[in-house]
């Protein structure tokens, strides 16, 4: 490793408190470029059920019951604390998070929001881990609202750090639900804070992120001098550490338009330190997905057909095959539905403590439920609250 590659992971270490994080936005690009194929498959009329049912066969489908929940994490779970010179949040005292913990409570009488047989809530996760010996972080977690009767989807990003209360695990970051109960938990967690059904999910891992982003291709990418200096540490890590190649195959030299494999795609989207941190990650993760749309639709059924049968290996789901089949005649129409993005939190519209040696980030629970309701649904069920955290 080159003494600036070694600057580089140093540096990671240093601001991340010995564990370098990662980020699995791209899993988006799974879902759609299925959409895709499908679509295009769609007009061969007897073949789609054949490739559609081999396609499906090789998806790693796992019914909710089947899926473990632990009490206690493994060690790689584990967070370094941050010192209060390095957070961000306010610290709290016992008074005050009782009190927060008193009003997240105050919304449980709010209804879950069961919207209509238009609206279709599927959670796209992206699973930070180095083995598959736990479930992992859920580091990436975009809900995609699909709505027929409006022609549109919706896709709200969770930030990783946010603080909610996990149905019998207690009060913790977002992210953490998977580690404790896989995809069920984190859709129950996210169903019960924000009052949004979310009807299934699809889950790839850190490592599966490379693999599906080499058999799209790869993508073509602007990067920046000072993005580099960040990204090529990462690119050494994932080298070093998890894929066992030679980085220097993957390093990027001088800002410029760069046509990247996998491994570098996932390390510039895993960029948390240029900017403001994990909330222009996800921009670069929307930008990375804007871009690898363009590489799928330039190619052939031929070419989709055989790099999605590839990539269904690396997927984790909870969709049933007769969901996806129910879904494939609407497919053109969903290609062409206008698309909005949403973030939660919203900006100015939360606040950021300091708890259990964590910055944390508190939503202003009323008007977040209130208006990421109105947004995918159209009305809320969220109930006028005297104040708000």
């Amino acid at each position: 490793m080159g003494r600036n590659q070694e600057e580089n992971v140093n540096r990671l270490y240093d601001q991340e408190g010995g564990r370098k994080k990662k980020s699995s936005g791209l899993l988006k690009v799974f879902f759609i470029s299925l959409f895709c194929v499908l679509a295009v498959t769609g007009i061969s009329g007897g073949l789609i059920y054949r490739f559609g049912h081999d396609m499906y066969t090789n998806v790693n489908y796992v019914a909710d019951e089947d899926i473990k929940v632990v009490d206690t994490l493994p060690q790689q779970a584990t967070e370094e604390e941050l010192s209060t010179e390095e957070a961000v949040g306010v610290k709290v005292d016992d008074s005050t998070l009782s009190g927060i913990h008193d009003l997240m409570s105050s919304f449980q009488n709010v209804d879950v929001h069961e919207g209509s047989e238009d609206i279709y809530n599927i959670l796209l996760i992206g699973v930070d881990r180095r083995d598959k010996t736990w479930n992992g972080n859920s580091d990436s977690m975009i809900l995609v609202s699909i709505d027929k009767s409006t022609n549109r989807m919706v896709m709200t990003s969770f930030m990783r750090d946010l603080y909610v209360d996990i149905p019998e695990k207690g009060y913790k970051k977002l992210n953490s639900a998977y580690a404790y109960g896989g995809g069920p938990l984190l859709c129950q967690t996210i169903t019960d804070t924000f009052k949004i059904k979310v009807d299934r999910y699809v889950a790839v891992d850190f490592v599966d992120l490379v693999n599906i982003i080499d058999t799209i291709g790869g993508v073509t990418l602007d990067v920046t001098d000072e993005e580099i200096k960040v990204v090529n540490g990462y690119i050494w890590d994932m080298c070093e550490n998890i894929v066992h190649v030679d980085p220097e195959e993957h390093y990027f030299g001088s800002a410029g338009t760069y046509y990247c494999d996998g491994v570098q795609t996932v390390c510039y989207a895993r960029n948390r330190f240029v900017g403001n941190n994990d909330f222009e990650r996800t921009s670069r993760q929307r930008y990375v997905l804007e871009q690898l749309m363009k590489e799928v639709k330039q190619m052939s059924l031929a070419q989709m057909t055989e790099k999605v049968q590839a990539i269904l290996k690396f997927v984790t789901m909870n969709v049933p095959e007769k969901e996806i089949w129910e879904m494939i005649p609407e497919v053109p129409d969903f290609l062409e539905y206008k698309i909005d993005t949403v973030r939660i939190p919203y900006d100015n519209m939360y606040d950021t403590i300091y708890v259990g040696g964590q910055d944390m980030l508190v939503p202003y629970w009323e008007s977040t439920i209130r208006q990421l309701q109105e947004e995918i649904y159209g009305s809320t069920t969220a109930a006028e609250k005297a104040s708000e955290s």
